[in-house]
């Protein structure tokens, strides 16, 4: 059984020191069996210890720990969704949140992980952190992406390990501020032809 308490208080200390995300903004779940783990209310990622870990049922009823983050609906929108997803990331990080908030389309095809982790990027409108409208824009494509954009208010990143959830924030991160420097300096970006980010992601050339 994994350790997901030690697990999100580890990587809510990554977040911040990767400066992924500034004040209270931003949350961490992951699920095991019919128990859902996240961090609690008002925490700030980069403090996080055993006890602003919530502990809840599918339903969102609070089995242990401290009021959850108002995000939740949310995070099991997304595992309602996606059965094979274990672990949710939210953050706001400051290039990701900068393209969230412009009406730009990124180019996406411009280096290994970005294909990986960028080519299904989609985006949602905003809603208010925590509505019902924010939960069920997630859920409508949930499983056709790994990552959300959410205009406003910054991305949403999944999968099967939280380390994996890492990897598509930081890369996130660095494709929204290659593209924003790109567009501020009147630069053209250069993208992989699609034919050929069409073989490298279905041929499994991606070794992580």
């Amino acid at each position: 059984m994994k350790d997901w308490i030690r697990e999100i208080t580890e990587t809510g200390k990554w977040i911040m020191e990767k400066n992924l995300s500034w004040g209270s903004s931003g949350n961490i779940s992951a699920r095991e069996g019919d128990k859902v783990y996240i961090s609690a209310s008002g925490t700030v990622l980069g403090e996080l210890c055993g006890e602003d870990i919530s502990e809840v049922d599918p339903d969102g009823n609070l089995l242990r720990g401290r009021r959850p983050s108002k995000e939740l609906p949310m995070h099991l929108a997304v595992y309602r969704r996606c059965p094979e997803v274990n672990a949710v990331l939210h953050a706001s990080p400051f290039w990701t949140t900068f393209a969230a908030c412009m009406d730009m389309e990124l180019k996406t095809r411009l280096f290994i992980e970005s294909m990986r982790y960028g080519e299904g990027l989609l985006r949602i409108p905003y809603f208010h952190a925590g509505s019902r409208e924010l939960s069920a824009a997630v859920s409508e494509i949930a499983d056709r992406t790994r990552v959300i954009l959410m205009e406003h208010h910054g991305v949403l990143v999944y999968g099967r390990e939280l380390r994996e959830c890492r990897n598509a924030l930081e890369v996130t991160e660095n494709l929204c501020r290659m593209n924003i420097l790109a567009k501020s300096g009147e630069l053209s970006l250069n993208e992989v032809p699609e034919e050929t980010a069409r073989e490298f992601l279905k041929g499994g050339y991606y070794t992580g």
